[in-house]
């Protein structure tokens, strides 16, 4: 098998307007990213003593303390803000983003299904909690900080401008502690490498960082549709081969995706942590009963 160079094309949009649609639609549900016991009763202490420095603002979102309006913001803009302080601790999500170049592989793109999925997750924390950081190793800058709802549009652009790049998994849970940063960690990946997700899983966990592992589920993941010729191209080194699948070779694919999938299951089961799999809809299906059932798994 002969080895060339490959230069990917860059990641075809996937927050097209008609999912915009879609996103709005799904964050007026009103679901919201659950945080931490302990962290929201802690969080709540330090809003109800109002100590701290001022640092800036927020806009109200249902559920929120009264008693933290600026009502001298509200005369000026006739919107509800809440004031930040900055030793209140704050309810915040992280995301991290797997870049790999086989993301771009599988039927939706599993890439697609990814910044779709990323950009849902993300919106829902603009709108619910007080902040959103974005991971995206191998990307420059490599981390992205959003608040409020009226960053979603950056947020929205920014996840359209990622490209593929290739990142040790240890970088992710480097970017999240060298920065303390706070929050559940929604980590977004094909995990096609258990082995090598283990340590970072692991790090983050010691730290205490309680992590959701999202795996976009696509068709490809349960084996060949079809008998006959396929073609093999690994999107990272440009690796070509023809394949002429049978039924042995098709059982053995399945029986060796079904052993991969038991690997990912016990990594997670191994840190404490949750893996979710999530199964994609088509390309072009953006009906809102399709998308619906990962407002549930985002809320758990």
């Amino acid at each position: 098998m002969k080895r060339r160079a490959v230069t990917l094309p860059p990641p075809p949009p996937a927050l097209s307007a008609p999912f915009r649609e879609l996103l709005h639609a799904l964050l007026a549900r009103g679901v919201r990213l659950r945080g931490e016991r302990t962290e929201t009763a802690r969080a709540r202490r330090t809003a109800l003593s109002q100590s701290g420095t001022f640092v800036g603002h927020r806009p109200y979102t249902r559920g929120d303390d009264l008693r933290r309006l600026d009502w001298a913001a509200y005369a000026r803009s006739g919107e509800f803000f809440l004031k930040q302080l900055e030793q209140e601790e704050r309810r915040s999500v992280t995301l991290w983003l797997d870049l790999s170049p086989r993301l771009a592989a599988g039927s939706p793109p599993r890439r697609l299904a990814a910044v779709r999925l990323a950009a849902v997750l993300g919106g829902l924390a603009l709108r619910r909690l007080d902040g959103l950081t974005v991971l995206a190793p191998g990307h420059s800058p490599p981390v992205a900080t959003f608040a409020g709802a009226a960053d979603l549009d950056g947020l929205l652009r920014w996840l359209d401008s990622l490209p593929y790049s290739i990142s040790a998994p240890d970088r992710g849970p480097e970017l999240a502690l060298q920065r303390s940063l706070p929050g559940r960690v929604h980590w977004l990946s094909d995990f096609a490498r258990p082995k090598a997700c283990e340590r970072p899983l692991l790090a983050l966990r010691r730290r205490g960082v309680k992590v959701t592992g999202w795996l976009p589920a696509i068709a490809d993941d349960r084996g060949p549709v079809a008998r006959g010729a396929l073609r093999l191209v690994d999107p990272e080194s440009g690796d070509e081969l023809m394949v002429a699948v049978d039924d042995a070779l098709a059982a053995e694919l399945e029986r060796q995706l079904a052993t991969l999938a038991r690997q990912q299951d016990r990594l997670f089961a191994q840190a404490g942590c949750r893996l979710v799999r999530w199964p994609v809809p088509a390309a072009d299906d953006l009906r809102l009963e399709a998308w619906s059932a990962m407002l549930t798994e985002a809320a758990r």
